[in-house]
């Protein structure tokens, strides 16, 4: 079920983003936000529930450098562009971000 979320919210961020703006690294961006939190809710769903706090705040924190890394890179590739895939990468983050934890505290919350 998370999958099939995940893709949808995916597609529709790219059809909005699409409709108003055009930032030159959409795809890669979605693409690569999508497969991340797709990794990390399947790495945390198959940890154990003692563990849980440990590995969540331990993805959240390489997802923020990573991600970091990643937009720095896109900003100094396209000068132009920068706002767009910026502010498209952070609505991205946090949307996609809030539909893993969503999931994550539905499977967690409930123990």
């Amino acid at each position: 079920m998370f999958s099939v979320c995940l893709i949808i919210l995916t597609l529709v961020i790219g059809f909005g983003t699409s409709r108003f703006s055009s930032p030159s690294f959409l795809n890669l961006i979605l693409i690569s936000l999508s497969a991340a939190t797709w990794l990390v809710y399947f790495f945390i769903e198959k940890t154990a529930t003692e563990n849980f706090i440990k590995n969540y705040l331990l993805t959240i924190v390489l997802k923020l450098l990573v991600g970091g890394i990643f937009i720095s890179i896109l900003i100094y590739l396209d000068l132009e562009g920068a706002e767009s895939n910026a502010l498209l990468f952070m609505i991205s983050y946090l949307l996609l971000t809030g539909l893993e934890v969503g999931f994550l505290f539905r499977k967690f919350g409930k123990s």
